[in-house]
Order: structure tokens, then C-alpha cells, then sequence
């Protein structure tokens, strides 16, 4: 599922993609990921230009002037992609732009659980959905009043949505090893220099993977070794699989240990 580092990824590319160029016209290939109608999201897009972005969470929201802006969900499997106008896109394309001086932007989304809408405001929408803040702009006191407040274990309180927007499976396991913090301990229980850590990693996993256009991951990750009885690329011990609050993830028992 693509999460905060994805989307800023797939934000940076639709902004590069559209930059000087105008968009022409859009053709929906399945209106399984539609969020409004074709007409609606024709009438908004057709003649228009990006006036600016912004990620919140994993979810991408683009201005269009004065119309409303676009909302993009991912869902499990889709991302942005552009293909010049002569070449063939890739399987399971629903959306595409048609831009300026040939090119298109695609929707791509296997599964069809991503989303394009439109909506009155990105700040409203963000209330509407409930989202809390988004993790990058997450300060070091948020994060412990984030905690503080959460009757669960450290893993689930990072995947909610609610109290912090952007995480996921993968980047909440990440960002728990770098910290040696044990996934299953209950987030009220982090001590202040245990927080500092979090707060620290947190920021370090997701701009790291942001830099490395969520391709190019550090030896020393977790990332690489999501594997029941892998090898911990810290310490070598063996990676081990478990289940919080209805999540799972992946540990090293050694690194992560509750009186580690």
C-alpha cells in the first residue's frame, strides 16, 4: 500500500510532469476509482493547469485555479506514472491526462481501491476524513501528546490514521526499529527520551525514502528483511512476525526488546 513516502514521490512527479504544460483533456478508463462523475471531473480538468499541490497523509490533493481541486487516494496498489502520447500504457491504467506538448499522466491501480475526486477544499477535506496531523509536520511535542493519549501499542497508534496521517505497515515497522523500540509496547508508556528517538526516526525513515524516490533503501533497514526468520541486519539475529491490536509486522526480539 503506498504510503507518506510513496505519495510524495507520486506528487513530485505529477508537478513535474505538469509544469508549463496545460491539461487537455482526461479519459477514464474504469470508473471504478471515481469519486464523482465523468462529467464533473471532465468539466474540472479539461483546460486547466496545476496551481500548486499538497500531500496530507496519503492523500494527494491538487489545485486546478479557481475549480475545485482534485483529490488522489492510492489505495493498495496505484501511483502516477507518464507516458509520452505514442507509447502503449501500462496494464491496469484507469485514468489518464491527456497534457500539453505530448505527454499523459496515468492512474495506475491494479486493484481499483484508489480514489479521484473532486473536493471544496483540501483543509476541508482533511477535517471531513478525520486525519491527524500529517507526519512530517508532526513536532516532538505532538508526537508525545499523540502517545500519551493512545490506550494501544506503539504500532497501531502510528498506523492510525487519526492521530498521525501517512504511515502505514511498512514505514511504522521501519521507523519502530530504527528507534529499538519494541512494535507491541504500549504507546503511552514511551519514556520522554524513547519519544525523542521516535520523533528523530520518524523524520529520518520518511525524508530518507522520500530522497531515494522509495527505491534506493539503506542496507542497514528492516525493509529488507520482512521475512519470518530473517536475518536482523543489525545484530544478525533472527526477524520475527508478530500481531498487535490486529496488525502485523515484523521485529528483531533482540533490537526491539521491551528492556532493550
Amino acid at each position: 500500500m503506498p504510503e507518506l513516502p510513496d505519495v510524495e514521490v507520486f506528487r513530485r512527479r505529477l508537478v513535474e510532469a505538469t509544469t508549463d504544460r496545460r491539461i487537455e483533456g482526461v479519459d477514464v478508463l474504469d470508473g471504478e476509482v471515481l469519486a464523482t462523475t465523468r462529467a464533473e471531473l471532465d468539466r474540472a480538468l479539461a483546460g486547466s493547469r496545476v496551481s500548486g499541490t499538497r500531500r496530507h497523509g496519503k492523500q494527494l490533493y491538487v489545485g486546478l485555479g479557481d475549480g475545485p481541486p482534485l483529490r488522489l487516494h492510492f489505495g493498495m496498489t496505484g501511483y502516477l506514472t507518464t507516458v509520452a502520447d505514442h507509447d502503449e500504457p501500462p496494464r491496469h491504467t484507469r485514468v489518464v491526462l491527456a497534457l500539453s506538448r505530448g505527454r499523459r499522466l496515468l492512474l495506475v491501480d491494479q486493484r481499483k481501491l484508489g480514489e479521484v475526486g473532486l473536493v471544496d477544499s483540501a483543509d476541508d477535506d482533511v477535517a471531513q476524513r478525520g486525519l491527524g496531523p500529517d507526519a512530517l509536520d508532526l513536532d516532538l511535542a505532538g508526537l508525545r501528546e499523540v502517545l500519551a493519549r493512545s490506550r494501544g501499542a506503539l504500532k497501531p497508534t502510528l498506523m492510525d490514521q487519526g492521530r498521525i496521517a501517512g504511515l502505514g505497515n511498512i514505514y511504522s515497522d521501519e521507523v519502530l526499529f530504527q528507534a529499538r523500540l519494541d512494535p507491541r509496547a504500549p504507546a503511552a508508556e514511551v519514556s520522554r527520551g524513547e519519544a525523542q528517538r521516535l520523533h528523530r526516526q520518524l523524520r529520518r525513515v520518511l525524508e530518507r525514502a522520500v530522497e531515494g524516490g522509495v527505491r534506493d533503501f539503506p542496507r542497514g533497514w528492516l525493509l529488507h528483511r520482512r521475512d519470518d526468520g530473517a536475518r536482523c541486519p543489525r545484530c544478525g539475529g533472527p526477524v520475527e512476525r508478530f500481531t498487535a491490536a490486529g496488525r502485523h509486522g515484523f521485529r528483531c526480539p533482540a533490537c526491539q526488546s521491551r528492556e532493550g
